[in-house]
C-alpha cells in the first residue's frame, strides 16, 4: 500500500505537469482563502531534508535519504592547484599537492560548492531559530536542524586554514568549475570529473565571502552554545578569524564565483551580521550600525531584499529581536514597502526564483507583526506562505513533497539524474521526490514546469534558507501538527525513517528487546544515552482533563521518564503555559479558554498526545467544575470540610475539590471556603438570593 499511495501522488502531479507542458506557461491566480490552515510544523520539518538532498562527501549512504549516497569523495584528495608561498605550506604541509575539501553542500541543482551560499544557508537556519525560540522543538525537528548546521559548519571550518597564530592563511571558497559541472547532467554519486579549488588569500580575497562564512559559524555557535559549548567555541574561533581576515584584507575576488554569485564590493552587511551574532554569543561588542531610511551609515545603503548578496534586512531583524529598538523595525517597514509590500489576496512574485524573495519579505512582515498573529502583517505573510504551499489556482505546492501536488520536472541532477548526460531538456521528469526542496515557483508571468526552465523549477541553499526564516515565523504564530512529518517519513520511500539525527561514524549502537543504548564519542568525551523503541515504552498522563483560566494541572511521564530529554514536547501555547518541574513532571497553567493538545514526539518518531480543556475563570458556585451550579457542588463542599484527606485539596478521592473548585466555592468572598458558602449556594438554588457571589459590603 505504501508504494501504491506514493505512485498515485506522482501520477496526479505528472498528469497536471503534462497539461502545463502543453500550454508552456501556466498562469496562477491568487486564492483568497484556504479551506484550512496548512500544517506549518510539517512544512518546516520537511524543508530540512533539502540539505540532505544536497549533501556532499562521505557519510551520506545510509543517511537521512534512501536515494542519496556518498559522492565526490575524491574531493578528499583535491589538487592544491596554483596556491603557493607560505599559504601552500600551511594547506599542504606534507607537500604531496593534495588537500581534503570533502563534505559540505552542493549549491543548487548542480554540484558546485560555494562557501558563500553555504554560509548564507546556515546563517539563515540559525536566524530562523533565533527569531522564533523553541519553534523547532515544537515542530519536532530540532535535532535535524542541528545536524544540518553542523554539517555546514564542519565544512566551512575544514576549508578555512589557520596559521600557528590562529589567523586565516587561506580559504578554499569554491570547489568545482561551474562550466564543466553544468555541462554534465548526472547524479553526483556517478560523477568523476575534475573539481578544482578556487582560493582566497590575503592578496586575493573576497571580504563578503569571509564575513558570510563568519556569520554562519557564529550563528551556529549561538544555537549550540548551551548544549554543545565546546563545538560552539570552535565555531566562534573560526568566525572571529574569518571576520578579521575579511576586514583586514578587503577585496572582491571573483574566481569561481563570477558567473554564478558575483558579489559586490560592499561587504559591510555580512560584516554587521557576523558582528551581531558574535555579540549575542558574548564574543564581541554590540554592533554600532543603526539604519535610517536604507542608510546604515558611512555610505552603506540597502535597497535589496534579504538574499545571498545582501543581508542587511537579516541584520535588522536580528537586532530588532535582540534590542527592541524601533529604528530596526522602522527600517524593515521601509524596506518591505519599497519591495512591493505584502497583502492578503496578492502574491508578491518578483525576480528569478521568486519564492525565495517572497519568503525574505515574509521575514520583514513577521518581525513587524511582533508576535501578534492577528496583525495585518502576520496575516499577509501567512497568505504568501499558503500560496507557496499550494493555496493557488494550480494547487501546486512549491515545497516539494508537501500537500497532494507539486512540480515533478525538477532542475536537480541528484533527484532527476535521467538517462541523458547532455542536459535538462533531455531529462524531464524527476526520479525521486526531493522532499523539502523549495523551487523557484511562479512569477508575474505564471509558472513553467519544465526541467530546463530553472528559474521556476530549481532550488538552492539560499532558497531554503529564506524559506526556513519565513516558515519558522509562520509556524511560531500559527502552529501545526508535529506528528505529521514523522508519519510521512514512515510512508515515503525516499526518507530513511530509521536514521537518527545527531549520530555519526563514531557511534556504536547495541539493541535489546526494549531499548536502544547509544554510546558516542565527541572531542574525547563519551556520552551514553538510552531511548525507547516505540510508543508502547512510554506513558504520559494528566492529573485532570479540565482546568480553569489561571488554574494548574500536572503532566506526568509515568513510564520512560528519561526519554523526555531526547524527545520534543509541543503544545498550544496560546491556551496553556507549560513548565518543566522535574525529570518526569510538567506544570500546566491555563491562559485562556480553549482546548490544548500536548504532543510528545520521541526520537523514533513515535508520539503520544493528551488533551486538556481550559474553561472560563471563576464560576461562582461550581465547586466540582462541571459547568453547572447544583446540589452536587454543595455536597462536595461539605465533604471537603468533613473529610479533607479524602475530598479536600489534593485529597485521595478522584473527585476531590481542586484549586479552581475552591475559587468557585468561595461565594461569600470571605477568606477560605466554609459551610456558609454551601448555605449561600443552597439559597441561590432555592432562588432566595438572585446572584453569586455575595456582594462584599464595606
Amino acid at each position: 500500500m505504501k508504494n501504491l499511495v506514493k505512485l498515485s501522488k506522482k501520477l496526479t502531479a505528472a498528469a497536471a505537469s503534462a497539461v502545463m507542458a502543453l500550454t508552456s506557461t501556466a498562469f496562477i491566480q491568487p486564492v483568497t482563502s484556504a479551506a484550512a490552515d496548512n500544517n506549518y510544523y510539517k512544512a518546516l520539518a520537511m524543508s530540512l531534508y533539502m540539505y540532505d538532498a544536497n549533501a556532499c562527501g562521505s557519510g551520506i549512504t545510509d543517511g537521512p535519504l534512501t536515494w542519496r549516497g556518498d559522492c565526490h569523495t575524491y574531493d578528499a584528495e583535491a589538487s592544491v592547484g596554483d596556491l603557493g608561498g607560505s599559504e601552500k605550506s600551511i594547506v599542504d604541509p606534507d607537500g604531496d599537492g593534495k588537500v581534503d575539501v570533502s563534505g559540505g553542500f552542493h549549491d543548487a541543482g548542480d554540484h558546485i560548492k560555494f562557501n558563500l551560499t553555504i554560509g548564507f544557508g546556515i546563517n539563515s537556519l540559525a536566524l530562523s531559530d533565533y527569531l522564533n525560540p523553541d519553534v523547532y522543538e515544537k515542530a519536532g525537528c530540532k535535532d535535524h536542524l542541528i545536524y544540518e548546521l553542523k554539517w555546514g559548519a564542519d565544512y566551512l571550518m575544514k576549508t578555512t586554514f589557520l596559521d600557528s597564530s590562529g589567523n586565516v592563511a587561506a580559504v578554499a571558497h569554491v570547489v568545482a568549475n561551474g562550466g564543466e559541472d553544468h555541462a554534465i547532467w548526472s547524479s553526483p554519486e556517478a560523477q568523476t570529473y575534475k573539481r578544482p579549488i578556487y582560493w582566497l588569500t590575503a592578496g586575493k580575497n573576497n571580504s563578503a565571502v569571509c564575513c558570510e562564512m563568519a556569520a554562519g559559524l557564529a550563528g551556529t555557535a549561538y544555537v549550540l552554545k548551551d548544549t554543545e559549548p565546546d563545538y560552539a567555541d570552535k565555531c566562534i574561533k573560526y568566525a572571529k578569524a574569518l571576520l578579521a581576515f575579511g576586514q583586514k584584507n578587503v577585496g572582491n575576488e571573483g574566481g569561481g564565483l563570477a558567473d554564478f554569485y558575483g558579489t559586490e564590493a560592499q561587504y559591510q552587511d555580512e560584516e554587521a551580521m557576523a558582528q551581531a551574532w558574535l555579540w549575542l554569543c558574548k564574543a564581541g561588542d554590540k554592533p554600532t550600525r543603526v539604519p535610517k531610511n536604507k542608510d546604515y551609515g558611512n555610505s552603506q545603503y540597502d535597497g535589496w531584499v534579504y538574499c545571498w548578496n545582501k543581508v542587511w534586512q537579516g541584520y535588522s531583524a536580528l537586532m530588532y529581536k535582540a534590542t527592541g529598538e524601533q529604528a530596526f523595525a522602522d527600517e524593515l517597514k521601509v524596506e518591505l514597502e519599497s519591495q512591493g509590500d505584502l497583502k492578503v489576496g496578492t502574491y508578491n512574485a518578483d525576480g528569478w526564483g521568486a519564492s525565495r524573495y517572497n519568503c525574505a519579505k515574509q521575514m520583514d512582515a513577521i518581525a513587524l507583526a511582533n508576535g501578534d498573529k492577528d496583525a495585518d502583517y502576520a496575516k499577509a505573510a501567512k497568505y504568501q506562505m499558503d500560496h507557496i504551499l499550494g493555496d493557488n489556482s494550480l494547487g501546486y505546492s512549491f515545497l516539494l513533497g508537501y500537500g497532494d501536488k507539486w512540480p515533478v520536472h525538477i532542475h536537480h541532477r541528484a533527484a532527476n539524474p535521467g538517462s541523458d548526460a547532455n542536459g535538462a531538456s533531455s531529462n524531464p521528469s524527476a526520479k525521486y521526490t526531493a522532499y523539502g526542496l523549495l523551487v523557484g515557483g511562479d512569477d508575474k508571468s505564471g509558472y513553467q514546469d519544465q526541467t530546463d526552465k530553472y528559474q521556476y523549477t530549481e532550488g538552492a541553499l539560499d532558497y531554503n534558507g529564506c524559506f526556513a526564516i519565513a516558515c519558522a515565523g509562520i509556524a511560531n504564530l500559527y502552529g501545526g501538527d508535529a506528528t505529521a512529518m514523522p508519519a510521512l517519513a514512515k510512508k515515503a520511500d525516499e526518507i530513511n525513517e530509521n536514521f537518527k539525527f545527531g549520530s555519526s561514524s563514531s557511534v556504536v549502537t547495541t539493541e535489546t528487546t526494549t531499548t536502544v543504548t547509544t554510546t558516542s564519542v565527541d572531542n574525547g568525551k563519551t556520552t551514553t544515552t538510552t531511548t525507547y523503541l516505540d510508543a508502547s515504552d512510554f506513558e504520559m498522563s494528566l492529573d485532570r482533563q479540565k482546568i480553569s483560566v489561571g488554574d494548574k494541572a500536572v503532566l506526568t511521564f509515568t513510564k520512560g521518564a528519561n526519554l523526555i530529554q531526547f524527545g520534543n514536547l509541543s503544545y498550544d501555547d496560546d491556551v496553556i503555559s507549560l513548565t518543566k518541574k522535574t525529570d518526569s513532571t510538567y506544570e500546566i497553567v491555563g491562559l485562556k479558554e480553549g482546548s490544548a493538545r500536548i504532543v510528545f514526539v520521541a526520537p523514533t518518531g513515535q508520539s503520544k498526545a493528551v488533551s486538556l480543556t481550559v474553561g472560563a475563570g471563576i464560576v461562582y458556585g461550581d465547586a466540582n467544575c462541571d459547568d453547572l451550579v447544583d446540589l452536587s457542588d454543595v455536597v462536595l463542599i461539605m465533604q471537603s470540610l468533613a473529610n479533607p484527606n479524602k475530598y479536600g485539596l489534593n485529597g485521595t478521592d478522584k473527585s476531590h475539590i481542586t484549586e479552581s473548585g475552591l475559587a468557585n466555592a468561595n461565594v461569600n468572598q470571605q477568606g477560605g471556603v466554609t459551610g456558609e458558602d454551601a448555605l449561600y449556594i443552597q439559597k441561590y438554588l432555592l432562588k432566595l438570593i438572585s446572584e453569586l457571589p455575595i456582594p462584599v459590603i464595606g
